[in-house]
């Protein structure tokens, strides 16, 4: 089984602080550190260490790390298409913590800096793509680009952060389309306050053409809507999320995504890789950072014993 992540890689500046700056607010940090981070890089580990074989394409800047590539190969990430751009920073992260929760800046530097998709389809990504049982993409690199590796995967998966309007084209190429909260209202127009509600707005996407949606509600847990026949055109469930000691929820998304995409390119169906998914969350926060707190393959089958039965949704 392959995935293939197409998407952003950051250094990741971040303060621990007692509590979120408010606007205008200065607080001092407890403590601060620098690592590896990105949707694409956060992702692509995260799938890799959930067991999947993973290739990243992805773009850094001449200033990057001489250890980036290193600590992404010693998850198991392999590197054919991370390449490097002339003029170029390597893209930054300003990420500030407390009691769990995170505020996020975000520049982008290299991450917007790639070939026209004629040069695109010359190269390994194009191979990568097609090859591929699933690949995964975010939207801290350019539309065009995500929009050239929809169009060559045999299943794509798109985690539509950050939150934004898409074309419809888009839309109907994503199985499934994941989203938070913010991002499910960025795209429906209406916020969902209940697991309920938010069902009926990715059942709504799904409607729209969408083959599947994925959304995340934080500690509430997930839902999950796929077009089908019978016994209704939409069909999906809730996945409560189990209760934990959440220490850092930075990069527990894409903990989510990247253990996702894994079970499904093992052809786990889709209400089942959402547990996956869930049980790799949940983990995810209970550990400082972001690429080290993901958890192993057996990790997540483990700790699938704590996790909720789902309840059907139609």
């Amino acid at each position: 089984m392959t995935v293939v992540v197409l998407g952003s890689v950051n250094q990741d500046i971040v303060c621990e602080v007692e509590q979120l700056p408010r606007p205008g607010e200065t607080v001092l940090a407890l403590r601060s550190r620098t690592n590896l981070g990105g949707k694409g890089s956060n992702q692509a580990v995260a799938a890799a260490r959930a067991g999947g074989r993973v290739e990243f394409i992805a773009r850094i800047g001449r200033d990057a790390d001489p250890g980036l590539r290193k600590s992404l190969r010693k998850y198991g990430v392999e590197l054919t298409a991370l390449r490097e751009v002339r003029d170029a920073r390597t893209g930054t992260a300003y990420i500030t913590v407390a009691d769990g929760e995170n505020q996020i800046v975000v520049d982008p530097g290299a991450n917007f800096r790639w070939e026209s998709e004629p040069e695109l389809d010359t190269m390994a990504e194009a191979d990568l793509l097609r090859s591929a049982e699933v690949v995964v993409a975010q939207l801290e690199v350019p539309p065009n680009v995500v929009e050239w590796a929809a169009r060559r995967a045999r299943r794509f998966v798109l985690n539509a952060a950050p939150a934004t309007t898409l074309p419809d084209e888009l839309l109907r190429r994503c199985h499934p389309l994941i989203v938070n909260e913010s991002e499910l209202s960025a795209l429906t127009g209406t916020t969902a306050r209940t697991p309920e509600q938010a069902f009926h707005l990715a059942r709504s996407l799904c409607l729209r053409g969408v083959e599947s949606v994925v959304a995340t509600l934080g500690a509430a847990g997930s839902v999950w809507a796929h077009r089908c026949d019978v016994p209704a055109p939409v069909a999906g469930g809730y996945q409560a999320a189990p209760q934990v000691n959440s220490v850092d929820s930075t990069g527990a998304g894409d903990a989510f995504v990247g253990a996702l995409a894994t079970a499904l390119a093992d052809g786990m169906p889709l209400g089942g890789a959402v547990a996956y998914a869930t049980a790799a969350g949940a983990l995810a926060v209970q550990t400082p950072g972001t690429h080290a707190s993901y958890p192993t393959g057996d990790q997540i089958v483990t700790a699938l014993a704590a996790i909720p039965v789902a309840q059907p949704l139609v």
